[in-house]
């Protein structure tokens, strides 16, 4: 069986989440000396309620993209579903990696611990969304011999 598409967008999925892996432990090794937790709206910081909802809005966009582009596949041959698969989960795993780097920064700046709990919430997003065999079968509706070519 040639997996190499499959191999290829779980290794990219990897390189996302190894990035904010490294981004957040990076960040706190920087910051380790003035942490803080605050969940007042009136920080000095004006991350604070904006990072999270962009990132909610950056979940949501991500979603509707991906199910917009998948939702245009069905008279396409096996080769090219699975080719604007890749493309549309790219574009959705980098909308779900942006709000969990964009709270590793507010937590970088800040010191406030909630946006690495955050990060670690949309973190978890991210890994819900890692490429298995058969959920792109079920999703593309493709048939045993174009099962292969994944």
């Amino acid at each position: 069986m040639n997996s190499s598409k499959l191999k290829a967008m779980q290794t990219i999925h990897l390189a996302f989440c190894l990035a904010i892996i490294a981004m957040a432990a990076t960040s706190y090794l920087t910051v380790k000396d003035r942490l803080s937790i605050d969940t007042s709206l009136n920080q000095p910081e004006m991350f604070f309620p904006l990072f999270p909802i962009i990132g909610i809005v950056s979940l949501i966009a991500g979603q509707f993209l991906y199910k917009q582009q998948i939702s245009n596949l069905q008279d396409l041959s096996a080769e090219d579903k699975i080719n604007k698969y890749q493309v549309a989960f790219i574009i959705r795993t980098a909308l779900f990696e942006l709000p969990s780097l964009l709270n590793i920064v507010g937590f970088l700046v800040s010191g406030n611990i909630i946006f690495l709990i955050a990060s670690l919430i949309f973190f978890i997003f991210l890994l819900a969304i890692r490429p298995k065999k058969q959920t792109i079968i079920d999703e593309l509706n493709l048939s045993y011999p174009d099962t292969e070519k994944l």
